[in-house]
């Protein structure tokens, strides 16, 4: 690769901005532009709070960055519920770690923290700019996350997926996360909150509607969860159908090269990760190639499953869950090794 090579990044979100740092650092001139009016992404979808299953020190060191400001531990480690009940987990839960992380415009975000550093390794940033992909160049990276557009204008197959969230400011400083199953979702609902900031959303691959919403909200007041915002914000997002590097000479990075965990949809360091992987594409597109394909290579059957677990109706989703949970506690009483360490649900490096 040509040092002082100009490099076009679209989207100012994770795999972006890891992009672009990336490849500052290997001497090219970066251009980052997104349509928003400053870094945080869309008003939309953010301020949010994202719990993710994480390998820390794998991720610092993968992408030369040092994460361990903005990814902070859970404490407890998340809940589950299954409409009122809370779910039983083996025992190597205990010794598994799963962080809080913020997105939007707030200076504590991840957002924020990857800006300073951009700028500061000489990134330059367009913001209020349209994506035009019609003149998208060879070379350059898209990174336009849940935009469904993104996905039309390459042909990428994709999943829309809908959703409701509220935010509120509070005192409380801890990361803790919860998930929440039922019949009001094909999915899941879940809170979050770090930094002072709660967060609320349910999410489903049907269209959220306003019963929907009013059992989710009634079955956390049952649990003792209440006091979030109305209005609550309506959203629609694509998820990838498929796990892709390239659309012709264009790279692609983020949630729309399909670097997302497809059944729980954690998606935070997926992105980062995907955004080393986009710079080295530049550098040497066989072996980002072949990196891109070891990070993804359970992406269709995992998409399968969810797909599949999504079509059941709740009774059903509800006794495959609780039978999978009783399952492994089962293995955990006949094997000592398997209920003394931790067994990550997503191993994006081990």
């Amino acid at each position: 690769m040509k040092k002082n090579r100009h490099i076009h990044i679209i989207g100012a979100g994770l795999s972006g901005m890891v992009a672009g740092i990336t490849l500052a650092r290997e001497g090219c001139r970066v251009t980052i532009s997104d349509a928003q009016k400053k870094i945080g992404g869309s008003p939309l979808l953010h301020p949010s709070v994202h719990t993710t299953p994480a390998q820390l020190p794998e991720l610092n060191n993968y992408t030369g960055i040092d994460f361990s400001g903005v990814f902070v531990p859970c404490d407890p480690y998340p809940v589950f519920y299954n409409k009122t009940g809370r779910l039983a987990f083996p025992p190597y839960v205990k010794h598994n770690r799963a962080y809080c992380v913020e997105r939007g415009p707030r200076p504590s975000s991840i957002d924020s923290f990857l800006y300073k550093i951009a700028v500061k390794e000489g990134v330059r940033f367009e913001f209020g700019k349209k994506y035009d992909f019609q003149f998208t160049g060879p070379g350059t990276i898209v990174a336009t996350g849940l935009d469904a557009a993104g996905y039309g204008a390459f042909g990428i197959p994709c999943r829309l997926v809908y959703g409701a969230w509220s935010a509120r400011e509070i005192d409380d400083l801890r990361a803790t996360g919860t998930i929440y199953m039922g019949p009001f979702s094909t999915d899941y609902g879940y809170t979050a909150q770090i930094n002072g900031l709660d967060y609320n959303l349910l999410f489903s691959r049907r269209p959220v509607k306003d019963g929907d919403l009013a059992a989710y909200r009634a079955t956390l007041k049952k649990i003792g969860i209440a006091g979030y915002p109305d209005p609550w914000q309506p959203v629609t997002m694509a998820v990838p159908a498929a796990a892709r590097l390239f659309a012709g000479d264009v790279i692609l990075a983020g949630t729309l090269s399909g670097m997302i965990e497809p059944f729980w949809g954690y998606g935070i360091v997926g992105a980062i990760i995907s955004g080393r992987i986009a710079a080295g594409a530049v550098m040497d597109r066989s072996a980002a190639e072949r990196e891109f394909e070891q990070f993804n290579r359970g992406f269709d059957k995992k998409f399968i499953r969810r797909e599949t677990f999504s079509s059941y109706p709740s009774p059903v989703r509800s006794l495959l869950t609780s039978g999978s949970l009783a399952w492994a506690r089962l293995q955990c009483r006949f094997d000592g090794k398997l209920a003394s360490g931790p067994r990550e649900p997503l191993k994006w490096f081990r």
